[in-house]
């Protein structure tokens, strides 16, 4: 009998040691990694993605180092992949990264279309300087914690449809030097928290006047296709670029600030 305990007792130091070791090897989420594994292959598995691996691994162990990414406890918080002369394109598992706060792929080679689905609670979204094409993805407009979105410098175009809805907290937006065409979407006005918004160098057209009640510190507008009536709130803008559009203020010896307006286009 002593026999049979001491065997149970050694199964059952065996059956704890595996089940250790088995959620050390999965302390990452598993979505956040599937995700992670999915976008290295989608970003050709590049060299300077170190410590990356197509399958297996554990970014959000100490032990291990993958370049870009970090973790709050087994959630993938961060993943800044900035400047890295990465190519391919943005894998669409990404959307399943639910605890992402912050994606940054800035200053790459990066093409292709924006995801359809991003990681909802996104508070930090960069993807400026790189060759993305098409649209905004609709999905933007559920993603409730946003607060700084930068799609500056691509080959986005287009008109943009009303995908701004439902992003009150959205503080600073930036669409500059991309291809976008026709009028502003009326969702601009819904973003009520709105303090700095760059527009500059794309081929919009129409009024500007879903921008008239927002409380921006900051807005360039110049080097568009824009007309009509200025609003008077413009003139209590501490930083505003408008030149190289068809903006009148009736009544007013208003002159915009030439800015960058000589580099139109």
């Amino acid at each position: 009998m002593e026999k049979l305990y001491r065997c149970v007792y050694l199964i059952a130091i065996f059956v704890a040691a595996v089940l250790v070791a088995s959620s050390a090897e999965m302390f990452t989420d598993p979505n956040d990694l599937a995700a992670l594994h999915d976008l290295y292959k989608t970003l050709n598995q590049l060299p300077q993605l170190t410590g990356w691996r197509l399958d297996g691994g554990d970014p959000c162990d100490d032990d291990e180092d993958w370049i870009g990414v970090a973790c709050f406890g087994p959630a993938v918080a961060y993943l800044a992949l900035n400047g890295l002369n990465l190519t391919g394109y943005i894998s669409p598992k990404i959307g399943d990264m639910y605890y992402l706060q912050l994606l940054d792929i800035s200053s790459n080679t990066i093409g292709g279309e924006i995801p359809h689905v991003l990681p909802p609670n996104a508070t930090h979204i960069n993807m400026a300087d790189n060759y993305l094409s098409h649209n905004i993805p609709p999905c933007l407009h559920g993603m409730k914690s946003l607060r700084h979105l930068n799609l500056s410098h691509n080959l986005l175009s287009g008109p943009i449809g009303n995908v701004f809805t439902g992003l009150q907290n959205l503080r600073e937006m930036d669409l500059s030097y991309n291809n976008f065409t026709g009028d502003l979407p009326s969702s601009f006005e819904s973003l009520t928290n709105l303090t700095g918004l760059y527009l500059q160098n794309n081929r919009f057209t129409g009024s500007v006047s879903y921008l008239a009640e927002l409380p921006l510190i900051d807005l360039n507008i110049e080097c568009n296709y824009f007309s009509g009536i200025i609003p008077r709130h413009f003139q209590s803008i501490p930083n505003l670029w408008i030149g190289g559009n068809s903006l009148y203020l009736p009544g007013h010896n208003y002159l915009p600030p030439s800015g960058k307006a000589g580099k139109c286009h």
